[in-house]
């Protein structure tokens, strides 16, 4: 993956930031994701796909500036990735059990699903030409 590329990933992951804690940790035993508290967030897995094909990334295989956590704040609708990349809860919903969180900034749009039982998150950033697909853990700080 181009360094720009990874710049555009980790710019729209602010835009998910709160969805995050250690590579591969497990969710906390008997916590509630549904928003009602901070999250973070590990990013474990990272899909890059444009129309030709789709390329997988561990964390350990990202490139700096990638961010590997995220925190979620429903409360302060606010999702930060890092020290001064913050974005805007533009949509919150519950939906079957799974908190639901939309947004978007610098032309690109973005999803995210966390299980309020587990706290497994997936996420999607769209671009114009490719998209991300993100799946990790979350957990309360």
């Amino acid at each position: 993956m181009t360094s720009a590329k990874w710049t555009r990933l980790a710019a729209a992951c602010v835009g998910l930031a709160g969805l995050m804690v250690l590579t591969g940790a497990m969710p906390a035993l008997g916590a509630n994701f549904d928003g009602s508290k901070p999250l973070i967030c590990a990013i474990t897995t990272v899909m890059e796909c444009d129309a030709g094909q789709c390329d997988r990334y561990a964390p350990e295989g990202t490139p700096a500036g990638a961010p590997r956590f995220i925190k979620v704040d429903v409360a302060s609708k606010e999702v930060t990735a890092g020290a001064g990349r913050k974005s805007t809860l533009a949509s919150i919903a519950h939906v079957d059990g799974r908190l639901i969180l939309h947004g978007g900034e610098n032309g690109r749009g973005w999803s995210a699903t966390i299980d309020e039982d587990t706290g497994e998150m997936s996420a999607a950033v769209v671009d114009k030409d490719h998209t991300f697909s993100l799946f990790g853990a979350c957990t309360t700080p």
